[in-house]
This record gives C-alpha cells, structure tokens and sequence, in this order.
C-alpha cells in the first residue's frame, strides 16, 4: 500500500498563488501605507523598540511567549515586566494594570493563534498612563476583532506571513505614527534560498495532488539541482528559530516573496482556514480539550491548539502517522521568573499545534482528527 503524503504544518505554494489577483483590493494590512516588510517578525520586533524609543524604558509583555520577540526587545534595549495569562490564553487585564509603573512606556500584547486579546480594555490603560500600545500578530495574520483587523489599533503592529502565508520568509512592521529617524534602511536577502524554498514548496504542492507524476518530478528535480540546494542552504539565514541573531536584524524581505503577498485571495484564506478550524472542532468531538472552546466571528485561526495530559506522546504518535503537529511554545524566555505563572506552564506543557491550513481538505483533517482523538484516549 502507498504511504500517506505529510500532512504539513505550513501551506506550500502551488500555481494558483502565482497568479496576480487583477481588480482586486488589497487586504489589510497590505492595504496601509508605510507597512515595512522584514526578513523576520523578530526584526520587526526589533525595529518596532527602536522607532518607539523603548531602550531604557520597561514593556509589560505576557509570560506566554514564543521567547525570540524577548530577546529581541531586550537586544533593543527595553526591560521587561511579565504579565499574566490565563488558562484560556487570554492577557490579565487587572495584572496588567498592577504591573504598570513609572517606567512604563509600552504594554506589548499578543494575539494567540489568530484569537483576539481584550483590546479596548488594554487600550484604556495604555492611554491612561501614556504607554505605547504595540500588537503582535505574528500568528494572527488577517484576523479581526469584530469588525477591526488585528494590528490595527496599536502604536505598532508586528506580523509574520510566512505562518499563514506559502512565502519562504518575511515579517511586518505597522507603525500608527511617522517612525522616528536613525534606523538603516533595510537590505535585501540573497534570493537564491528564496528561488529554492518556492520550487521545492511547488514541487511538494504537486505531489500531493498528483502522487506518482508529482514524485517522479520532485525526484528528478532533486537530483539535477543538487548544487544549486547546496549553494541555497549555504546563503540561507533561517526562519522559525527561538534564536535572535542581530546580524540580520536589517534584512528585509525579498522583492519574489514580496510579490507573491500581493497574489493571495484573503477571503479564500481565512474562508478555508474557519472552515478546516471548526471541522477539525468537530471531528475530535472534545471541546473541553481546546484551548479555544469556539471560534469568534472574524477570526482566522493560525492552528488548532489542542491540550493534552502526555504532550511527549501526543506528538510522536502524531509525527509517526504523518502530522506535522508543532510543539507549540514548550519553552518561553529564561527570563521569566520560574514558577510565578503557574497557568502558562501548564499550556506550554499541554498544547499541541494541529495543522488547520488553507491547503487541507477533508480526508486529510479526517485523518488530523482521528489520530487525535487516539492521542486523547491513550
């Protein structure tokens, strides 16, 4: 019997991305003027402390965090004040409030997975005290609280596109106001990993829909192009570390990756993306398993992030039937005080990223679903 194609974490790009999309509108926040398009959502991060002035003065960021936008705060500057989030993922409201202080210049907030935070409330007290209000949406590319993006209600906004995005790399930077002078302009990355990252994405793309003439290609391809992935792996700076280099905190995005942002059919997207999200919710028929019981109107959710009790097993039994499930955020920053967030040490030991992707159909999220549903009942 044939394998199974991997069922990936990330979309891969197929020819219908490759299209220019004539007539339409662009989507925020591709629509907004003065967005800087980064390597990296870290460098964003990075560039967003700079131009608000941060260094020297204290963010109140969530103890639930990837870990690399830490360091690249840190490495411009800023000090940090944790805050809490619950259960639920969700920021403290009244934590924050108590952790303001006189050196308080921004309240950094997180979007989880495309789930919006308490905006308004967040807002308020970032007003009240004179603090910058700055968004991460680093995993909730166009996604909308109600009727209002994501990103669009900060002093700064930071996203990722390459999460939600078939680009081999690249990040954002939204800034509500004239940033301030000083930056260097950013540079452009060596193309030839990106030329590389979108032929192999393209040759995965028409495997899956196309197994034995899409293998025999994808093989061929291998073989006849072996130095030139050579040359592509020695000039490639990576994507998805928890390291902060600032070597390449300058690097910008590359002109072919920046072209093909303007090719995407967000409506499609975030379509597929709902739709994949609550089939999955469905299927595994355990909502009290979710970090995310339901899914908001607006919401375009970056994976399914589901909880368990063997997050070790869960993942191997996963990887071993062909599931890039993700090992969502086991280990945030060495800075947080150990033990003082008893709620985010349990999510990073409980939650598991299922892929909800735009590329997905029904069979493969049947199979995401079941062998979830083994993980639980093992």
């Amino acid at each position: 019997m044939e394998a199974l194609m991997a069922i990936s974490s990330l979309p891969e790009l197929g020819p219908a991305q490759l299209l220019p999309r004539l007539g339409v509108a662009a989507s925020f926040p591709f629509n907004r003027f003065g967005l800087e398009l980064t390597y990296l959502g870290r460098n964003a991060v990075w560039r967003a402390a700079r131009m608000l002035g941060l260094e020297g003065g204290e963010v109140i960021i969530p103890a639930y965090h990837h870990g690399v936008e830490i360091s690249a705060l840190l490495h411009a500057g800023a000090r940090l004040r944790f805050a809490r989030v619950d259960r639920a993922g969700r920021l403290d409201v009244e934590h924050v409030r108590a952790c303001v202080g006189p050196r308080t210049r921004a309240i950094y907030v997180i979007h989880y997975a495309g789930f919006p935070q308490p905006l308004d409330a967040l807002a308020e007290i970032a007003r009240e005290y004179g603090a910058f209000l700055i968004e991460d949406c680093a995993l909730s590319l166009f996604s909308r609280d109600g009727a209002r993006p994501l990103g669009s209600q900060g002093d700064a906004a930071i996203f990722c596109f390459y999460k939600t995005l078939p680009v081999p790399h690249g990040g954002g930077l939204l800034m509500r106001t004239a940033a301030a002078a000083g930056l260097a302009p950013l540079a452009a990355p060596p193309s030839l990993p990106a030329l590389s990252h979108m032929a192999g994405s393209m040759l995965v793309a028409s495997e899956r829909r196309f197994p034995s003439m899409g293998k025999w290609v994808r093989t061929m391809a291998k073989a006849v192009t072996h130095r030139v992935r050579e040359q592509a792996r020695h000039e490639d700076v990576p994507v998805g570390t928890q390291e902060f280099d600032p070597a390449v905190v300058q690097l910008g995005m590359s002109p072919i990756a920046t072209r093909l942002l303007g090719f995407t059919d967000v409506e499609q997207v975030v379509r597929r993306r709902r739709a994949n999200w609550l089939l999955l919710h469905e299927r595994i028929g355990r909502p009290e398993q979710a970090t995310w019981s339901s899914l908001p109107p607006g919401v375009c959710p970056l994976f399914y992030a589901l909880e368990v009790d063997d997050k070790d097993h869960a993942l191997h039994l996963l990887w071993s039937r062909g599931i890039q499930a993700v090992d969502f955020w086991r280990v945030g920053h060495p800075s947080v005080p150990r033990g003082q967030f008893p709620e985010v040490e349990a999510l990073r030991q409980r939650v598991v990223e299922l892929p909800c992707h735009q590329d997905l159909g029904p069979e493969e999220l049947e199979r995401v679903a079941r062998v979830a549903r083994e993980a639980l009942e093992a």
